[in-house]
């Protein structure tokens, strides 16, 4: 096979091992370097998401590295934390912090090429106007794009960003409340069984089960819209072997979970409109969980954002051509400045758009967990200490 047929990360690793394509000796030496540097923070990294496994050591590293920022990125807002967003002195503290930016790492590469592009059209047209000996006289004059194109195609881009950010956004929205029923429901999923199931050893039994599936089907759905968790890691502590045997080897893990739960409640034993209350519950989790499985699975259209990327850039790259007769070497950090603004906003959409990848799932299923395995824990005490039975089956 040959290397330039394989994939680009054993291509990587065949080029830099010297085993089928020539490389510089100062190349070969620094390319080990990074390699040793790669292991090391593989090696000390505690997770290692499935996905990572079959990756050269430089991308698994740089992929761990933009997992871990992307974790970092995952908060949920406590009182502090809004005091702090909301304080006069923010805006100071997001330009101290701008280098830790996401967003300014993304779009550093293209903010470069357009100002290095208006420093090159800065030069040529400053040696052919201010200083003409300098140049040759057969080379062209330095081309000028009018003012008013540029302005006229502004209405048009703002609104391809206004809307593509809005669409984002949208996503967002819905993915934070489709996984949030997922929880929602759980926790009164679990309520009602608490309060319904009788409490004899065949009706407690019932209950455990119950709430072990219900809290393995919060954390299985974000195994199951993300690729960076190990479904074992997550649920081994929560469902006894044999059932976590059986979870893994199913093809659609939350639907697996609902349909024990289904199951579940058939048999209980409890009267029918009970059953049905419960039954009604479920409908709503798989509601739920079709709702997040269709934001990951369908995209904004390619179209709509390929077409956004490619007038964005193409009028980037006119800015610098515009700008010298305005503001002279001002274009260069200008024509900067206005790049990082407006591919900024882009990728705030592009961030925005897989919407799972930002929201902080672990917190929520973390909650989730938490309140059940609580509820559970008081179910007894509150039974006893209001002499209740339970209600028995009929």
């Amino acid at each position: 096979v040959q290397p330039g047929k394989l994939p680009l990360a054993l291509r990587i690793t065949t080029r830099r091992r010297g085993e089928a394509l020539p490389a510089l000796k100062s190349r070969r030496s620094r390319c080990k370097v990074v390699k040793v540097r790669a292991e090391a923070y593989v090696s000390s990294a505690d997770e290692k998401p499935p996905v990572l496994q079959h990756m050269s050591p430089e991308d698994r590293a740089l992929a761990l590295r933009l997992l871990q920022k992307r974790r970092e990125r995952r908060r949920v807002f406590s009182f502090l934390d809004w005091r702090r967003h909301r304080s006069q002195s923010r805006y100071i503290h997001h330009i101290q912090t701008i280098k830790e930016s996401g967003v300014v790492r993304s779009i550093a590469r293209p903010v470069m090429i357009v100002a290095a592009l208006s420093a090159v059209v800065a030069m040529y047209n400053y040696l052919f106007i201010v200083k003409p000996p300098w140049l040759p006289a057969w080379l062209p004059t330095p081309l000028t794009v009018a003012m008013e194109p540029i302005q006229l195609t502004t209405i048009a881009l703002s609104l391809l960003l206004v809307f593509r950010t809005n669409a984002s956004y949208a996503r967002w929205e819905e993915a934070r409340k489709s996984f949030g029923a997922i929880t929602t429901v759980s926790r009164d999923i679990a309520r009602q069984v608490l309060s319904w199931f009788p409490n004899s050893n065949e009706g407690r039994e019932g209950k455990d089960t119950a709430c072990r599936w219900l809290i393995a089907l919060a954390k299985s759905s974000m195994v199951h819209l993300r690729d960076e968790h190990d479904l074992r890691q997550e649920v081994g502590s929560v469902l006894l072997e044999e059932e976590l045997a059986r979870l893994e080897a199913s093809g659609n893990r939350p639907m697996y979970c609902i349909q024990v739960l289904s199951q579940i409640f058939a048999t209980s034993g409890l009267p029918y409109n009970l059953v049905v209350c419960l039954d009604e519950n479920l409908t709503r989790l798989v509601n739920a969980v079709y709702a997040c499985e269709r934001i990951l699975g369908t995209p904004i259209p390619l179209s709509y954002t390929r077409h956004t990327a490619r007038f964005l850039m193409a009028w980037l790259f006119c800015i610098p051509f515009t700008l010298w007769p305005y503001s002279g070497w001002a274009m260069v950090p200008l024509a900067a400045l206005i790049s990082f603004v407006l591919l900024g906003i882009e990728e705030i959409g592009i961030f925005l758009e897989e919407p799972f990848s930002v929201l902080a799932l672990e917190h929520l299923c973390g909650s989730c967990a938490d309140c059940i395995q609580s509820m559970s824990k008081s179910d007894k005490e509150i039974s006893e200490r209001l002499g209740g039975e339970g209600l028995q089956a009929q």
